[in-house]
């Protein structure tokens, strides 16, 4: 991971493939602005992770074994209501992304669009935090 001194937006990735994980970190060692500061493999753990690390943004898989991805956005948002989360998703099931604006997320990414679409997502998130 790239030092956080380097890049000033924090993202935490969560996701429960150690392969995908590692694709986002080589994706945000060539992303300017940004610095990925951690991952976790559950919602339990990303729980466990944003107090201690105090990203700026978060990447939530959507599917997950014990605490889901909606169900660890809901959380996070309720206990630090500043912080923004956006799910990353294999799933493209009708009304979805409107589910997860529901629960707290304020964006949605599609994994088998993820290098065509994130960059726009992170864009957008620099421009909301100008």
């Amino acid at each position: 991971m790239i030092p956080s001194a380097v890049r000033h937006i924090r993202v935490l990735a969560i996701d429960d493939s150690p392969e995908f994980l590692s694709n986002l970190e080589s994706f945000f060692e060539t992303t300017p602005d940004f610095c990925l500061i951690g991952t976790a493999q559950s919602g339990h753990e990303a729980l466990a992770l944003v107090p201690e690390l105090h990203p700026d943004l978060v990447l939530m898989d959507l599917q997950m074994a014990g605490m889901n991805g909606l169900e660890a956005t809901s959380e996070i948002r309720r206990r630090f209501p500043g912080m923004a989360v956006v799910i990353v998703t294999a799933h493209e099931i009708p009304g979805l992304r409107q589910v997860c604006h529901e629960n707290g997320a304020c964006d949605f990414v599609k994994k088998s669009r993820l290098y065509q679409d994130l960059p726009d997502v992170l864009a957008r998130f620099l421009i909301s935090r100008a």
